[in-house]
Parts: C-alpha cells; sequence; structure tokens
C-alpha cells in the first residue's frame, strides 16, 4: 500500500491490516461498529459514488423482505474517493455453498430464486432517462428505444472491443450473432423492473435461521428492464466455475422452470448469451483469461442457441 493510502486510512483511523476485502471496484475496511470505509482509486469514481447513493436513497425498502445497501458519506481525497456504508451483518452465501450436501445447495438456489424474484417489486421510476445506472457512452437514454434497443446499441458497442476474440473462439459467430440481433429488433412489449446486474452469491448475505437478509454491490450492470436478466444470469452465477462439481446449473435451472414455467427457457438462454459476449472480456481486455473461457463455453451450448427467444 502506497504513503498516501495509508495516511488517509490514518486520517480516518482505521487500520490498514485490518482490511475487509477488495474487490474490482474498491478496497474495503471495518469502520466502527455499524459502518464500512470503501477506497475507490482516483477521482474520476466521485460522480459515479454521487449516482450511487442517489439511487440506495430512492429504493423503497419495504418493497422487499431484506436489506439493501445504504452509502453514509462521500469524502474525496487526493488520490481516492472515501465512502462510508452502512454494515449489513451476515455471511456471504459463496462462503457457505462448498461441501453442503446437494440438498442443502438446491434449499440455497430455491432462496436465491425467490431473492432475485423479490427484486422485481422495485418497478422503473416515472422519471426514468435511462436504463443503465452507469452509462457514460450515453447508450442508455430512454428517449433512443425500447429495453431491446438499449441492448441493441450496447451489444454493438461491446462487439469494438470483444469481436476479433469471440469470431476466434466460437464457431459460427457472425450467425449467431445475427440471430440474437434479429430477437432484439424486436420490439419490448415487457415492463422495466430493477436488473441488479451482477446477481451471484458473493453479493448476497445470509444470517444464521438460513434467510437471505441482504443484497449487495448494484453498479456497474445494474439497469432498468426485463426482471428476467438477474434470474437467467443468476443461474448460471449461482456456481459460475463448476467449483462445486454439483450440477447445479441444471439443478437450478430446473428449479427456475418448475417456478415460473416452461415458457421463460428461451429468454433466460437469450441474456446467458448475451451476457457472455457482454461479459467477455471483463477482466482481461484480451479476453485471456478463464472467465472468457467460461463466456465462450456458454456461446458455444448449441442447444442455447436452438431455444433462444
Amino acid at each position: 500500500m502506497d504513503a498516501d493510502r495509508q495516511a488517509i486510512l490514518r486520517k480516518y483511523n482505521v487500520w490498514p491490516d485490518a482490511r475487509l476485502g477488495q474487490g474490482m471496484e474498491a478496497e474495503v475496511y471495518p469502520y466502527g461498529a455499524d459502518a464500512v470505509l470503501k477506497l475507490f482509486p482516483g477521482t474520476a469514481s466521485l460522480a459515479d459514488q454521487i449516482t450511487l447513493k442517489h439511487f440506495y436513497d430512492s429504493l423503497d425498502r419495504s418493497q422487499v423482505p431484506f436489506a439493501l445497501p445504504r452509502i453514509l458519506t462521500i469524502t474525496p481525497e487526493e488520490s481516492v474517493v472515501v465512502t462510508t456504508e452502512q454494515r449489513l451483518p451476515g455471511t456471504r452465501l459463496s462462503a457457505l455453498l462448498p461441501g453442503l450436501s446437494v440438498g442443502a445447495l438446491e434449499a440455497w438456489m430455491q432462496r436465491s430464486l425467490t431473492a432475485a424474484l423479490a427484486l422485481n417489486r422495485f418497478q422503473s421510476p416515472a422519471n426514468l432517462d435511462r436504463y443503465k445506472l452507469f452509462d457514460p457512452a450515453g447508450l442508455s437514454r430512454r428517449t433512443d428505444g425500447d429495453w431491446h434497443q438499449f441492448l441493441a446499441r450496447l451489444l454493438t458497442h461491446k462487439l469494438q472491443q470483444v469481436a476479433p476474440f469471440l469470431e476466434r473462439d466460437v464457431p459460427h459467430f457472425g450467425r449467431k450473432l445475427d440471430q440474437l440481433r434479429a430477437i432484439l429488433a424486436q420490439p419490448y412489449a415487457g415492463d422495466y423492473h430493477l436488473i441488479h446486474g451482477d446477481y451471484f452469491p458473493g453479493n448476497l448475505l445470509v444470517n444464521a435461521v438460513h434467510q437471505i437478509n441482504a443484497v449487495l454491490d448494484f453498479g456497474l450492470l445494474t439497469m432498468w428492464g426485463d426482471p428476467l436478466f438477474d434470474t437467467a444470469t443468476g443461474w448460471v452465477f449461482f456456481d459460475m466455475y463448476d467449483e462445486l462439481q454439483a450440477n447445479a446449473r441444471e439443478r437450478y435451472l430446473a428449479i427456475i422452470l418448475e417456478r415460473l414455467g416452461e415458457s421463460v427457457r428461451g429468454r433466460l438462454y437469450r441474456y446467458v448469451l448475451l451476457y457472455s459476449i457482454l461479459g467477455a472480456n471483463t477482466y482481461s481486455p484480451t479476453c485471456a483469461d478463464g472467465h472468457h473461457l467460461w463466456c465462450v463455453a456458454n456461446l458455444n451450448r448449441d442447444h442455447y442457441w436452438a431455444g433462444v427467444e
């Protein structure tokens, strides 16, 4: 850790060795009994944190049976932006899953799906001007079209970065892309609900009585649109890299279809395929990592393309 960050932590009476974790965006430290302190590198994140605070403050928390994040303060320092956030109790679900029996895993799949569906209760605000919470490229303006038209623009924008790698790794990628674009060319007839965008066990906190009691870390892919997006990505994120060796993808899909009906299968496939393009370079700009290979594996599942809607 550089001297500037150490000085900032001392200013807030936080010990560097007390760090709770480090994500893609911030370092996290305990801050008193009921809060955490986050360090975001660079001052460019100041506007994003203000946007995120306003978003959190706008949510009617009585609509869901679990807690949601709340940013308390935002302070620009010399080399970082410092925020304090309400500390939510619980253990990340991802830490509990290894070693569980198949029956216990399926119970958590049920609870995870229930919590994802609960987020659907948040409908888009009346004054919604864009579909994506963070949209520096201006791709999601509501005046530019519906949810499908936004996704088509987002897809085109992302392809500028990932197309050469996917054309290399996904047979008949151009034909598959045409199929996805044809679907998105159809008018969107659904409602607009909150989409977390990164709905996976690491962002779910659970308590001692086996309840999901908080959903964390909205942000980069938080949107307003088809709520089935979170259901679809939450399905394949549950055991993303098959670390549990428990056939989790097939088991979770069966749970979703039993709850929501066979009619959603094609849309589940649609959003998994779409995410696999949008997320292909999430961790490596040159698509040279395991996450890219996971995205490629999804795009090479021919039965997804055969059933996509």
